[in-house]
């Protein structure tokens, strides 16, 4: 069984498409455990409330009851230091939540879906885009 770490754009574009490709995407990896973690629930929890959206956030809401929210855990501060370093070295700007989220999908041995290509400069990420078709491994 695969695990799936979703980034905020994913699940943003859930809201703006409910019927679209990343909800077809869910259906197909319902048997797989798929999470967010808590970086990206303030995310989402930041958007919906600058914006007063109600209706958004009982959708939101509603969708928690089907997907997990990971804590974050050691030793994912260690691959975030890590990580950040070996990124900084090599002359890579990411923003920070996105090196918390990566981070975390390391340690948890999941796959990274993203619209972002940013992540696709993490070495060991995995990561698939359900908007675009788009799988990658990063050495």
């Amino acid at each position: 069984m695969t695990r799936y770490l979703l980034d905020t754009n994913i699940i943003s574009d859930l809201f703006r498409n409910p019927n679209g490709a990343v909800e077809r995407s869910l259906r197909e990896h319902r048997r797989d455990q798929i999470g967010i973690n808590l970086i990206v629930r303030g995310e989402i929890l930041f958007g919906l409330s600058r914006t007063s959206n109600h209706r958004g956030r009982r959708a939101f809401d509603a969708l928690l009851e089907t997907i997990d929210v990971w804590s974050l855990e050691s030793p994912v501060e260690d691959e975030y230091a890590s990580l950040r370093v070996v990124l900084e070295r090599q002359g890579i700007q990411m923003g920070p939540h996105d090196l918390w989220i990566a981070s975390h999908g390391i340690v948890l041995d999941a796959v990274v879906v993203t619209d972002d290509r940013a992540f696709a400069r993490v070495p060991g990420l995995r990561i698939e885009n359900w908007l675009r078709d788009v799988t990658a491994d990063r050495e």
